[in-house]
């Protein structure tokens, strides 16, 4: 069995913000990440931006590479929609993140989201979605402003 040497991986990094009321705090640094990347082919971003508070989705900077939308999604959604091969070739937000590479997911919030991600991810890990694209691990920071 031989190797490929210089094989390039191609990474998909897709960030979910629901703080919107914040969003002008990584807004800047959102958009300076978003086109170092569009010109790598090993990465692929996408930013998905949750309107969830009771604030005007039109405030949001205009950033690469991402999408607005006006729902707070469960976190048990979110996990699925990633784990969960596509119908069809439309894909609408987020992206399914393929076979075998598995899927980092990173929690940094209030005590309930990242309980919330971290059941989500409970209930994913036992799934045969999960085990097919080669696991879930999870990473959370608790922090409250």
């Amino acid at each position: 069995m031989g190797t490929t040497s210089g094989a390039l991986f191609k990474v998909e990094i897709s960030l979910i913000w629901t703080a919107v009321g914040h969003i002008q705090w990584v807004a800047p640094m959102l958009m300076d990440i978003a086109t170092a990347v569009a010109g790598c082919a090993s990465l692929d971003l996408h930013i998905s931006i949750f309107v969830t508070c009771l604030c005007d989705p039109e405030t949001v900077p205009p950033i690469p590479n991402s999408v607005v939308m006006t729902e707070r999604p469960t976190a048990r959604q979110l996990l699925s929609d990633m784990i969960t091969p596509p119908a069809d070739d439309a894909l609408d937000g987020l992206r399914w993140v393929g076979l075998g590479g598995g899927l980092g997911v990173c929690a940094s919030g209030p005590r309930g989201l990242t309980r919330e991600m971290t059941n989500a991810v409970a209930k994913l890990s036992l799934s045969r979605s999960a085990a097919e694209v080669g696991g879930v691990e999870l990473h959370t920071e608790t922090f409250v402003l």
